[in-house]
C-alpha cells in the first residue's frame, strides 16, 4: 500500500543512509517501510512522533551498523584485509556515530555532552603523554649515542672508562627498543577498552529505547 507521507520519509531516510552498501540500505528502508505500514502510521506527524526525524533515525541506524562491524573486527571489509590504521579510523568513526546518535535523543544530550568532554580530556591527556614519551625517548637516544661517542673518544686513554660509557650507551638504546613496543601495546589496549565501552554504550542506546531497529521484534 503506497502512502505519500511514508514514501517521503523513506526517501529522505535513504539520503542519510548513504554510507551503507546498497543492499544494507535497501534492507533498512524496507524494514521501516513495512513497520510504518503495519503500524498504520500514515501521516508525517505520526511517523516523526514514532521514529523521529529521518536524519536522527539514520544516525542511530548507522551507529548500529558501525557497532556490528566493530564487533566483527571488520572482517567483511576487504575480506578482512583491513590495516590497523584503517581499523583505528573506523573505530573512531563508530565512536562519533554513537555520540551523534546520543545527540539525536533530547534525553541523552547531557550524557553526550559529558562523553564529548570526557573524550576531549582523554585524547588531550593521551596526546600530552605521547609527546612527553617521544621527548623522553629522543632525549634518551641522544644520551645513549652521546655516551657511545664519549666511550669511543677515550678508548686510548682508559679502556675501562671507554667500556663503561659504550656499555651504558648500548644499554640505554636497548632499553628504548624494549620499551617502545610495550608502550605501543599499552596505548592500543587502552584504545580497545574505549572502543568496547562505546560499543556497550551504543547497544544500550540503540536497543534500550522506543525507536524500533532491524533485528528487534516489531
Amino acid at each position: 500500500m503506497e502512502n505519500k507521507a511514508v514514501n517521503e520519509y523513506i526517501d529522505e531516510l535513504k539520503v542519510y543512509l548513504h554510507p551503507l552498501s546498497e543492499s544494507e540500505r535497501n534492507d533498512v528502508l524496507e524494514f521501516y517501510r513495512e513497520y510504518l505500514i503495519d503500524a498504520n502510521l500514515v501521516t508525517t506527524d505520526a511517523i516523526i512522533n514514532e521514529l523521529g526525524l529521518p536524519k536522527k533515525l539514520a544516525r542511530k541506524v548507522l551507529a548500529d551498523y558501525s557497532i556490528k562491524m566493530s564487533e566483527d573486527n571488520y572482517q567483511h571489509v576487504d575480506n578482512g584485509r583491513i590495516s590497523d590504521n584503517e581499523r583505528f579510523k573506523k573505530n573512531l568513526g563508530m565512536i562519533g556515530l554513537i555520540i551523534l546518535a546520543l545527540m539525536a535523543s533530547p534525553i541523552a544530550i547531557p550524557a553526550a555532552i559529558v562523553l564529548v568532554l570526557g573524550l576531549v580530556l582523554f585524547f588531550s591527556l593521551g596526546i600530552f603523554f605521547v609527546l612527553l614519551f617521544l621527548f623522553l625517548l629522543a632525549l634518551s637516544v641522544l644520551i645513549g649515542i652521546g655516551a657511545i661517542f664519549i666511550g669511543i673518544s677515550v678508548i686510548f686513554e682508559s679502556i675501562a672508562t671507554s667500556v663503561f660509557y659504550i656499555g651504558a650507551g648500548l644499554m640505554i638504546l636497548g632499553i628504548n627498543f624494549f620499551i617502545i613496543p610495550i608502550v605501543i601495546a599499552v596505548v592500543r589496549w587502552i584504545f580497545d577498552l574505549v572502543v568496547i565501552f562505546f560499543r556497550w554504550l551504543g547497544k544500550k542506546l540503540l536497543y534500550g529505547r522506543n525507536t524500533p531497529m532491524k533485528g528487534e521484534n516489531k
